[in-house]
């Protein structure tokens, strides 16, 4: 396949493709996770790479079309705006890093990418066990908890204001208004989503432009800290880059681990054998983590052509298109993942997308999977057998990102 086409051949009869491969994509379908990977499934065998004429963009469903396409920065895409309808959801110019491309990039990425190594994630793997225990005994003597609410959204939450230096007090609302930007107003209008999502925004901007200004005036040993001193061709990173750089930070960092941990925890309750395999080899721990994240995937992140035309699969689209990727997707493609829809600890080995590919492939995966081992493990260690609450069935969302709403608990106490 070449990724972009020659010059002289004929010019792409745009209207003519998007109705040969007109169908409708749903980014906040209110179906169940399985149900929109059937949908996904059905695409994948019947219309691969569907144009959704309701914000205007191409929906890949395939591993190689979406492996292709994002490894293609700065040579035939790139990645703005990183969301599938092209419009702003987030209340920035731009989310920097992601989407960002070309030296601008890279020189956050070597900003970026120490603070995330993996020897300053292995520093960290005491705190990160120490919050996962302090969570876990708020709600271990109960036998019952609701999951999301007491672990999975504030476990990584905590670790991310730690690293930041903001006010651990501040979890809760900063999961709010992460929810908010993410997965908008639930059973709401787009324009009910809108006003949300800018209300979020401005408080966002005003609680920022505090944490600038105090880390200004008081230098403290944490990322923000670095942040403010960093360079981006030889000058300070002015406020609204900063601003726009921290929301991107406190979305990554608070939604993805969540999601997983959602997501597998509600698996396991109905499949405990497969919690059980997942700790039968200490070895292979992080190879279950792998397989966990390949299965949940909660993100989908968005190309924009800038070539004349770009090869994309079978197609041949023009400038000015804008792909959409939903990586859940692309890693329940049976082509590299047998029983795509099952959780398999001994699959062989193969790159999942949950973490992108090239030049944009997450920073923060390093910090991610240990949170995920240690959760897990932290996890094991209270309830090697539970259930789902009865009469509290988890809600499922999709959307900018995909996860689980609720995800109540029950098992036998400990004091």
């Amino acid at each position: 396949m070449t990724d972009i086409s020659d010059p002289d051949t004929a010019p792409v009869d745009l209207e003519r493709l998007r109705r040969e491969h007109e169908r409708q994509y749903e980014v906040y379908h209110r179906v169940s996770i399985q149900e929109h990977l059937d949908d996904m499934a059905d695409r994948r065998e019947k219309c691969p790479i569907s144009f959704s004429p309701d914000g205007g963009f191409w929906v890949l469903s395939r591993y190689d079309d979406m492996s292709t396409v994002l490894r293609k920065n700065n040579r035939g895409v790139v990645s703005f705006p990183n969301i599938p309808d092209g419009k702003p959801a987030f209340g920035q110019k731009k989310t920097i890093p992601i989407e960002l491309d070309g030296s601008v990039h890279s020189q956050y990425r070597k900003i970026l990418d120490p603070l995330f190594s993996p020897a300053r994630v292995k520093e960290l793997e005491p705190r990160i066990r120490e919050v996962a225990r302090d969570l876990i005994a708020g709600f271990a003597a109960r036998g019952e908890c609701d999951f999301v609410e007491e672990f999975a959204m504030p476990f990584p939450g905590s670790i991310f204001l730690a690293l930041m230096g903001w006010p651990i007090e501040d979890t809760a609302r900063m999961n709010a208004w992460v929810n908010t930007m993410l997965h908008g107003v639930e059973g709401g209008t787009e324009e009910e989503t809108l006003a949300a999502r800018g209300q979020a925004a401005g408080e966002i901007r005003a609680y920022m432009n505090e944490i600038i200004a105090a880390r200004r005036a008081e230098p403290q040993d944490d990322i923000t800290t670095i942040l403010l001193r960093a360079e981006i061709d030889g000058a300070p990173i002015p406020d609204d880059d900063l601003y726009d750089l921290f929301v991107l930070i406190m979305l990554a960092g608070l939604d993805t681990v969540q999601s997983v941990l959602a997501q597998s925890m509600s698996y396991f309750a109905r499949h405990q054998d497969t919690w059980d395999s997942m700790f039968a080899d200490p070895a292979r721990m992080g190879d279950a983590v792998e397989e966990l994240v390949r299965w949940c995937s909660p993100a989908g992140p968005s190309r924009t052509i800038t070539s004349d035309t770009l090869a994309v699969g079978e197609l041949t689209l023009p400038e000015g298109e804008r792909l959409y990727c939903p990586l859940s997707a692309g890693n329940r493609d049976p082509k590299y993942f047998p029983e795509p829809d099952e959780v398999r600890f001994d699959r062989d080995a193969k790159p999942h997308l949950s973490f992108g590919l090239g030049t944009h492939r997450c920073v923060g995966l390093h910090l991610a999977r240990t949170e995920l081992r240690i959760a897990f493990e932290e996890l094991r260690e209270l309830m090697p057998r539970f259930d789902l609450t009865a009469g509290r069935e988890p809600h499922e969302h999709v959307g900018l990102t995909w996860g689980v709403d609720n995800v109540w608990l029950t098992f036998p106490p400990r004091s």
